[in-house]
This record gives C-alpha cells, sequence and structure tokens, in this order.
C-alpha cells in the first residue's frame, strides 16, 4: 500500500486536497503545503478547484501527468463552457458550472497543462480496467466520484479521492473529509467499482516521476 500524507477538505476543496497529497508524496523535498497550492490554483474559498494551474507547477517540478476524461477540453479551451454541454451528462455540467468562481478564466487556463511536454490526455469514460491499469504503474492516482453514492446517499456531488491499494477484496483510499478523518478509508472492491462506474464522465488521473508508458497526445 502506498504510505500517502493525508489532508482533509476544508470545504469544497476536495481536489486540492488530492493535489496536496499528490506533491508531498512525489515530491516531499518541496515541502509543499494546502495553502500554497491554493495560492497557485488561485481557490477562491466556497468554490471547486480546477487542476490546470496546479498541473503545470507539477509539470514544471518534473511531475508526468495522464489524464482521463470525457471533456472535451480543447473545445472548451477554444469557444467556451457552453461549447462543451454536449459531451457531458447534464448533472456533472450544471454541477460544475455552479461551483467554479470564474468558468471564462478556467477556459484559459488549460492550455497551461494541455501545452506541456509532460502531459497525456485520453478523452474517453474510464473504465475500471482503466483504474487498474494506471494504478499498477509507477505513481499515484486520484479519481473523481459520486461523493453522494460513496456514502449511500441519493444525488450527485463531484468528488476526489487518492488511490493507495487495490486488492482483491477492497479498495483503500484517502477521502478528504471535512468533519472526520478519512484518511485510509477501506471499502468492498465490488462496492467502490459500482461507484466509480455509475459517474457518467469519471476522471483518472495518474502522477508519476518516470516516463515510461507515457503516450504522445496533441492538443
Amino acid at each position: 500500500m502506498k504510505i500517502v500524507p493525508y489532508h482533509n477538505n476544508p470545504g469544497n476543496a476536495c481536489a486540492l486536497a488530492c493535489y496536496t497529497m499528490v506533491a508531498q508524496y512525489l515530491l516531499p523535498d518541496l515541502k509543499i503545503t494546502f495553502e500554497q497550492l491554493g495560492k497557485i490554483a488561485g481557490w477562491e474559498k466556497g468554490y471547486a478547484v480546477w487542476p490546470f494551474t496546479v498541473w503545470k507547477w507539477l509539470m514544471d517540478k518534473g511531475v508526468y501527468i495522464t489524464d482521463y476524461d470525457v471533456i472535451d477540453y480543447k473545445l472548451w479551451s477554444k469557444n467556451g463552457y457552453e461549447s462543451i454541454k454536449s459531451s457531458l451528462p447534464s448533472v456533472e455540467y450544471n454541477a460544475y458550472k455552479q461551483n467554479t468562481y470564474d468558468i471564462d478564466l478556467t477556459g484559459k487556463q488549460i492550455k497551461l497543462a494541455f501545452e506541456h511536454k509532460n502531459f497525456t490526455y485520453v478523452q474517453k469514460k474510464a473504465t475500471w480496467d482503466d483504474v487498474v491499469m494506471e494504478f499498477n504503474k509507477p505513481g499515484i492516482c486520484d479519481l473523481t466520484i459520486n461523493l453522494n453514492a460513496l456514502n449511500h446517499l441519493g444525488g450527485y456531488a463531484s468528488h476526489r479521492i487518492v488511490l493507495l491499494d487495490i486488492t482483491e477484496t477492497e479498495v483503500i483510499f484517502h477521502d478528504p473529509r471535512k468533519d472526520v478523518d478519512g484518511s485510509n478509508r477501506h471499502e468492498p472492491i465490488d462496492f467502490f467499482r459500482t461507484v466509480f462506474e455509475s459517474v457518467e464522465g469519471p476522471e483518472l488521473t495518474r502522477y508519476y516521476l518516470d516516463p515510461i508508458f507515457r503516450a504522445k497526445t496533441e492538443f
């Protein structure tokens, strides 16, 4: 199992908490903090964090990133957020829009990551086989899933977690929580897989220092 520092979620910043964990795991000598990454991300409290400025910072430090998602980021970057409505389920499209502080600025930041030589993008709905394949490569993975489904509730809430281990029977992960400790959370593998696959647009991201297995993707 990967030994990864845990960071909680102070509120609507699960992604920033995950990026902090990833940075502290891969680049421990830099001693990066949640607050420092928040400034890099331009995080506004109460709003979600999109990854592009943080990803660029990580890649400038030597990290490679492979990302799977259904979003047509190229179209968003060129024509604005409204142009990707057809590539996202309506519940996710609306959730991202409502929880983003400046949707137009976010669109302009996309190329910061996509034009970086250390970045690979796979535009598809990630499968569980993709998750297992990427997890077993060098580095560390995070995922976006439906928090409500993870907690046996109805409705949709986008949530990011950091994978620590996938065994024959369970998945172990850091679940950035606000009021309780979500470190080293264990869930049965069949249940977790169902939660992941139930999202119409799940995201899978692997961060690594070894460029082996990297495929070239043009933006």
